[in-house]
């Protein structure tokens, strides 16, 4: 089967370096810096050579099937984990909430913007997360800028797993800190660190709850164990495992059976196993409010929409209703993670349904990537500067909507692809 990359999947990039073939950021007062020069350099290699294979345009809803330039795809990248989006009860939830409350919120929750969906959810997240309290926000992303940049200050020591998410990084450098970072996972030296002690005031730890490249958990239990030998703070994201990990879902805490109040601030987000968009803080009553008043994310951006607010909530509904759903998807995980270990692949040390299948160099990853989409399959590329220069990758994300029949044919599709 062929099914190369048509002018209308990559519009932006192929027709820019058809036009402008011979281009350089050097002449370009704006892009003539390193990055850019690296962007253009990838980006045009892989356009002129045909593995560009990002940003395809879906013609329809996400799911295990998809349509892109009215062929039919199977989905192997989506963070739908719980395979919710399109779920008839929530689509009927946003729609009465846009009924009611309109498309916008009008204005931003401290002042116009607040309404009864937005003071419901937070309860809805607090009490499955098993805080006091919490609030929501537009993005993930933004919920980690909003925690760090209104908790922590320039004389903290604060100390981060070395694979923790852009998001968290960005809200360091707008903090103006630099942060301490311990090997992947590796809690023997996160404990020398905290053992040499410091002569910061005090000590912020913060850790993911599933990792999004690499799929592992987060050995949560040691973790909260030093933190407390220590007397440091602690910031999970639990952007991958909200809704993913604990036998209902709740997080990573729930996984090792840790109390909620054991940590001081979770984050996440409302886009992944949660169909919506969104994220959110969830944290003891006095820290959300001081977030609710001092946080510019939170402060200064429109409140989330009533459609993504009501999905949201009926998301985390479904997760009680329909726990089958989790179940189905760490089968699918495991079958999967099993199937390719035993086929000869790299997947890494993933524990989760984020399964990466490691490449050695970029240029391989995008071919590949390629090659699974002119045989009907989406598997997201991952290279540099998401991961390591020599940790390229294809991304797999299980979900609870994949059937044994199409994880077994994409083995197999990769497989017959895969140089070793």
């Amino acid at each position: 089967m062929n099914r190369p990359f048509s002018p209308r999947t990559n519009l932006m990039v192929g027709n820019f370096f058809r036009d402008h073939p011979a281009y350089s950021p050097s002449n370009d007062r704006v892009l003539d810096h390193k990055n850019a020069h690296r962007w253009f350099s990838l980006l045009g290699a892989s356009a002129n050579g045909g593995i560009y294979s990002f940003e395809n345009v879906l013609q329809g809803k996400s799911g295990p099937v998809v349509r892109v330039d009215d062929a039919r795809f199977h989905m192997m990248s989506s963070y739908d984990y719980l395979g919710l989006i399109g779920h008839p009860a929530i689509e009927k939830k946003a729609i009465r909430a846009i009924k009611k409350f309109g498309t916008g919120s009008g204005g931003v929750r401290l002042l116009t913007g607040t309404n009864q969906l937005h003071v419901q959810l937070e309860t809805v997240i607090y009490q499955f997360k098993g805080t006091e309290s919490a609030m929501v926000f537009n993005s993930g992303y933004m919920a980690n800028i909003a925690a760090i940049t209104a908790l922590f200050n320039k004389t903290d020591r604060i100390i981060i797993d070395e694979f923790v998410h852009r998001s968290i990084l960005d809200g360091l450098r707008i903090l103006g800190v630099a942060a301490e970072k311990f090997p992947h996972n590796d809690t023997r030296l996160l404990s020398a660190m905290l053992e040499a002690g410091s002569s910061k005031s005090r000590t912020v730890i913060i850790v993911e709850g599933i990792y999004s490249m690499d799929g592992d958990i987060c050995p949560l239990d040691e973790v909260v164990r030093l933190k407390e030998k220590h007397g440091a703070v602690l910031m999970v994201d639990e952007a991958h495992s909200f809704g993913v990990l604990g036998g209902m879902g709740s997080g990573v805490n729930e996984y090792f059976g840790i109390a909620p109040g054991r940590v001081d601030i979770f984050t996440g987000s409302l886009s992944k196993a949660i169909p919506a968009n969104g994220g959110f803080v969830a944290a003891r009553k006095e820290i959300i409010l001081y977030l609710k008043h001092s946080s510019a994310p939170y402060i200064f951006s429109a409140a989330l929409t009533p459609a993504a607010t009501a999905t949201a909530m009926m998301a985390i509904e479904l997760i009680h209703l329909e726990n089958w759903r989790l179940r189905k998807l760490w089968d699918n995980a495991g079958r999967l993670n099993n199937m390719l270990k035993s086929a000869g692949f790299d997947t890494g040390k993933s524990q989760s349904p984020v399964i990466p299948i490691m490449t050695n160099n970029s240029e391989k990853a995008l071919r590949l990537a390629k090659k699974l989409f002119d045989g009907g399959f989406i598997a997201n590329a991952v290279v540099y500067p998401a991961v390591a220069v020599n940790r390229p990758r294809l991304r797999i994300c299980c979900t609870a909507s994949q059937t044994t029949a199409m994880l077994t044919e994409f083995v197999n599709t990769l497989k017959d692809l895969y140089c070793f």
